[in-house]
């Protein structure tokens, strides 16, 4: 991929009409060449900014000598590039409040108003014990679905830049570095990370923010950071779960490994789904001897608890009725035919070996066999009784309740697709099945999923659904599909039908960064993305709402009448802003119309929470 003049341009170009598969000739869509697309139809733009056309709002005259207006939007996914701010969204300075040992985010957009080259920003923090970390939105175009023809603007990655230069992607994970320079009219995206240490005692602190360009003067913001009066706390029995697509590990050194499971700690993880397991031995099956080799599991656990990863794990490990159907001789169709009991009893011996095996590797683990099946799907409901009958926990993603239905009995942590518990009722009723059938409450929708809507496009759909969502349902587990599974090259989102015909769009939360092309010994770790980000802010709200819910509990435990006053006030207070934030499907876009349904309503949450946390010390 090479990029053209005019980077990140909404240009609806129709330039090819019926070629074979791959096309040679580079290809432009969005402003950025391509040496490839799928065949088919042109790729057009699906829809212009919401704020495309909106005049600027007359500069200030410190904005004027700058040559730029800082101004901050709802989700930093509305920095496309011909953004314009509207009036109230400028800014003459931010604010970042987090507790020690928390890292959060701040966003500003930059619209020039004259040509601006070499833009820089920097950061002064003087002695707060706090950290900031500059990146820009890099703005690419996406598929609009899976399959879609059509393509939108998204600011997606998170990338360095500095001394007028901004880093950006070039082709296969190798990056390239460009001047930043910003025409007449268009918008940069800036992402502040904000870290405070451990040890960080609480207190605001004052910053600065610069902003400049060869062409205009340095706008300067002030930053405030606060450090809050107290550590949040992570609720024992709750996971978050990442499908984490280990198999690019196999080409990696283990720092690389570490790297990728330390990011994942951070971000609020402590389980991986379809994790390197083990191999099975049935040679001396009709002798009764059946042996697992569990040390690639083992290995695993290692790894995740010397990065702050406990588990549970969800291990996935297909093949065995086909290999018992082989070994005892035994004709049956295992897709259609009910199996006969000498084939269930083999499979559940294979499977009991592998429990006995592992029950000692130090982290649970949940067998997960066929992916989103039906009620229909025979195959997957009897190898599910298998594996329950020889004691092992059970995980099932689904999208037809039939399934759960017939399967049920076999299912320790039915995993609901976020669609079927996004309404108050549903959630509720799921539930209180789950609970009286003694079946673990899971579910999953958040990551990098395009059905209905994109959630690479905004910071909303991760946040909401790793926070505030997974609270408002009561589940024990929410998991995350997927990390980094790109097609063909993964910074081109139109070559994937070769790869994968039925979903060619890329499915990644986090692109790789990678120093030679497609070579994965070269990894330098994962490139953050809009999306990425918003999971550790989901995380981070949920723990908000339960450090708060441990704050109110201590302060009715302790006797002091003025504070269980005030617990009692928090928690009324927290529950209705809690109740007034609708269900809402994290995999759908937002209603327009709708002003509850934003990111700033969740931030206002937070901050809630913390008022009365630090209310309750």
């Amino acid at each position: 991929m090479r990029k053209c003049a005019g980077v990140c341009a909404g240009t609806l170009l129709l330039l090819f009409s019926a070629f074979p598969a791959a096309f040679a000739a580079p290809v432009e869509i969005g402003g950025v060449l391509y040496d490839s697309v799928d065949e088919g139809e042109p790729f057009v733009e699906m829809t212009a900014p919401p704020a495309k056309g909106r005049a600027a709002p007359k500069p200030s005259r410190a904005e004027s000598r700058a040559g730029m207006i800082a101004f901050q939007t709802d989700d930093p996914g509305e920095y496309v590039p011909d953004r314009v701010p509207g009036k109230g969204e400028r800014v003459k300075g931010l604010e970042a409040v987090v507790t020690p040992g928390e890292t959060t985010a701040v966003w500003v957009g930059v619209h020039a108003l004259k040509d601006l080259s070499g833009f820089e920003a920097a950061v002064d923090v003087e002695d707060a014990p706090v950290s900031v970390e500059l990146r820009h939105l890099h703005c690419w175009p996406q598929r609009t679905g899976w399959k879609s023809r059509r393509w939108t603007i998204v600011p997606e990655l998170l990338l360095p830049f500095a001394d007028g230069n901004r880093t950006v992607p070039l082709k296969d994970g190798v990056l390239k570095e460009e001047p930043f320079d910003l025409k007449k009219g268009a918008t940069a995206g800036l992402w502040l990370t904000v870290s405070a240490r451990a040890d960080a005692a609480p207190g605001r602190h004052k910053g600065l923010l610069s902003l400049g360009g060869a062409g205009g003067k340095t706008l300067t913001l002030s930053l405030v950071l606060e450090v809050l009066p107290f550590r949040l706390t992570r609720p024992e029995g709750k996971h978050w779960l990442l499908y984490c697509d280990a198999g690019r590990w196999r080409s990696m050194g283990e720092e690389q490994v570490m790297g990728d499971l330390r990011d994942f700690a951070a971000h609020g993880f402590n389980g991986l789904v379809s994790v390197p397991f083990g191999d099975l031995d049935l040679s001396g099956m009709a002798e009764g001897r059946i042996t697992f080799d569990d040390t690639p599991y083992r290995t695993l656990v290692a790894r995740c608890q010397a990065a702050g990863m406990p588990g549970p794990h969800v291990c996935s490990f297909s093949g065995i009725p086909a290999r018992v159907r082989e070994r005892l001789g035994v004709e049956c169709d295992l897709s259609k035919d009910v199996w006969p009991d000498v084939l269930k009893k083999g499979v559940t011996d294979a499977a009991r070996a592998i429990v006995e095996t592992t029950k000692d590797a130090g982290a649970l683990w949940y067998f997960y066999g066929v992916d989103e099946p039906t009620g229909e799907n025979t195959f997957a409901i009897q190898e599910y009784q298998c594996w329950h009958a020889a004691g092992a926990l059970t995980y099932a993603t689904f999208f037809n309740i039939n399934f759960l239905e017939k399967a049920s009995e076999f299912l320790t942590a039915p995993c609901f697709v976020s669609g079927l518990v996004s309404e108050e009722a549903r959630a509720r009723e799921a539930r209180e099945a789950c609970a009286k059938s003694g079946a673990e409450f899971w579910w999953y929708g958040t990551g990098c999923y395009s059905n209905p809507y994109p959630q690479e496009s905004g910071l909303f759909f991760n946040r909401y659904g790793a926070g505030l969502f997974f609270w408002k349902t009561g589940a024990k587990s929410q998991v995350t599909w997927t990390f980094s599974r790109p097609h063909a090259d993964p910074f081109n989102d139109f070559d994937g039908t070769p790869e994968n015909d039925s979903e060619p769009k890329d499915q990644t939360t986090v692109y790789p960064h990678l120093l030679r092309p497609n070579d994965w010994s070269t990894y330098q770790g994962s490139i953050p993305t809009v999306a990425w980000e918003a999971l550790r802010e989901g995380y981070n709200d949920y723990l908000y709402l339960h450090t708060l819910a441990e704050a109110v509990k201590s302060a009715r435990a302790g006797g002091n009448p003025r504070l269980q006053k005030r617990a009692d006030r928090a928690e009324k207070e927290m529950a209705a802003l809690v109740e007034a934030l609708p269900f809402h499907n994290p995999m759908s876009r937002q209603p327009r119309e709708d002003r509850v349904l934003r990111t700033t309503t969740l931030q206002k949450i937070r901050r809630a929470a913390a008022e009365h946390i630090a209310a309750l010390q």
